[in-house]
């Protein structure tokens, strides 16, 4: 592989991190007036006696406490942090903890616990900042009446390995949960919530982000198609009738987005004298097809087939899904990367990279991988795609030096495909 391009890609990706950071982006929409009043994406909310406390969940909730710590400082009294994996480097007064992702264990359900006792001692006419971004569906949990963690960790798996969408997945989560769905909020009501979310989800929903834990739930999901859809037998309780979650946060404010990030590509891919294009906000399909359309995408661009102008960078944003057959190691990354490459056989002067903003491309340890026209080389085409149906793609690209390994970054608002050709 060329090293010119896969640097190109990495700088990119690196300017996209930056600019959609949770911490930075917290700080953007983040201050305090003085000691009296918070304003919070441009509306104030008065500070009361009691203060304020913090409520952090998901991939980047440490980030996002840090960041709110500092511009609070004693206006914040008490906070309380989970996600995937704290970072050595962090040393908050806030609480925190971890949860497990993509899939909850007990580490979650102890953080569930943990979050509910926190938010039911806050003191009444307090104001709670919930500050949420992906991954936070996993990471907390709380089983209802007469379901249990198995339960949920069952119907997780099935949806995963199905391909469901992360909306449809968050629909079915939020009716197994105390928590999800309003259930925080419904925990606080007894306080002023604001909620500053980064947000993983197309279209930015709050409700579908972290599975709305701090907004009101959303009506009228068909919720026996999905589990019909994606052959779930196991019985999805009613909410009863004095679940009240009909109470609305002060203020919700989404501070990241995969616009933010493809914008900041964008602009990045310009200072390299690529000519950049934004193909896609709002990807949603299966991975392998979705890398088979951009690796024919790119060989053409790259023969000068297409009326894309040369050198370009193609930029492409959104939840890819993988259905599930095989017993080998990918994510949806990967997976998308190695048909990529295949498509991209022999295609010089031409590289794209598949990779997670959060760092994390399923069970595999990286963000994904940057692949070019000799990932698959000649006499190997069928060992590739072997691969491919395996769900094994990130032990071929491994074998091909192919992963990018970032560690957590900070932020999660989707995966971002980078394709650039000379």
């Amino acid at each position: 592989m060329s090293s010119v391009l896969r640097d190109d890609i990495v700088t990119i990706f690196r300017a996209a991190l930056e600019r959609s950071h949770a911490g930075q982006a917290l700080r953007s929409v983040l201050s305090l007036d003085g000691d009296y009043a918070l304003t919070i994406g441009g509306q104030r909310l008065p500070v009361p006696p009691t203060g304020v406390y913090a409520i952090a969940v998901g991939k980047a909730a440490v980030e996002m406490m840090a960041a709110a710590e500092l511009a609070l400082g004693p206006s914040l009294v008490e906070g309380i942090a989970v996600t995937k994996q704290i970072p050595r480097y962090a040393s908050l007064r806030s609480t925190l903890l971890e949860g497990s992702h993509p899939i909850p264990d007990e580490r979650s359900v102890t953080a569930g616990e943990a979050v509910l006792r926190f938010a039911e001692r806050i003191p009444t006419g307090s104001l709670v900042l919930c500050l949420i971004s992906g991954g936070g569906s996993a990471l907390v949990e709380l089983p209802r009446k007469g379901v249990t963690l198995a339960d949920i960790r069952d119907v997780t798996g099935i949806l995963l390995r199905g391909g469901a969408t992360i909306h449809e997945i968050n629909a079915v989560r939020s009716r197994l949960s105390q928590l999800k769905a309003g259930g925080l909020l419904s925990a606080l009501r007894h306080a002023t919530v604001a909620n500053v979310i980064v947000s993983d989800v197309l279209g930015d929903d709050p409700r579908s982000i972290a599975s709305g834990l701090s907004v009101p739930p959303t009506t009228g999901v068909d919720l026996d198609a999905i589990l019909a859809s994606y052959n779930v037998e196991t019985p999805i309780p009613a909410l009863p009738d004095h679940d009240e979650r009909d109470i609305e946060p002060a203020l919700t404010v989404i501070c990241a987005s995969l616009s933010i990030a493809i914008d900041a590509a964008m602009h990045e891919a310009r200072r390299l004298g690529y000519e950049p294009f934004a193909l896609s906000r709002s990807l949603s399909a299966e991975a392998r097809e979705v890398g088979k359309v951009v690796g024919v995408l790119l060989r053409d661009a790259a023969a000068g087939a297409t009326s894309l102008r040369l050198p370009c960078c193609v930029l492409l944003g959104g939840e890819m899904v993988v259905r599930v057959t095989g017993s080998g190691v990918g994510g949806r990354n990967s997976e998308a990367a190695l048909s990529a490459a295949i498509a991209l056989q022999g295609t010089p002067n031409a590289a794209v990279g598949f990779l997670a903003t959060d760092g994390d491309d399923g069970v595999t340890g990286a963000a994904g991988a940057i692949v070019d026209g000799s990932t698959v080389a000649v006499g190997e085409t069928q060992a590739a795609r072997e691969s491919l149906q395996t769900n094994d793609s990130f032990s071929y690209l491994q074998s091909r030096n192919a992963p990018v390994v970032t560690g957590p970054t900070g932020t999660n608002v989707n995966d971002l495909i980078i394709a650039i050709a000379r």
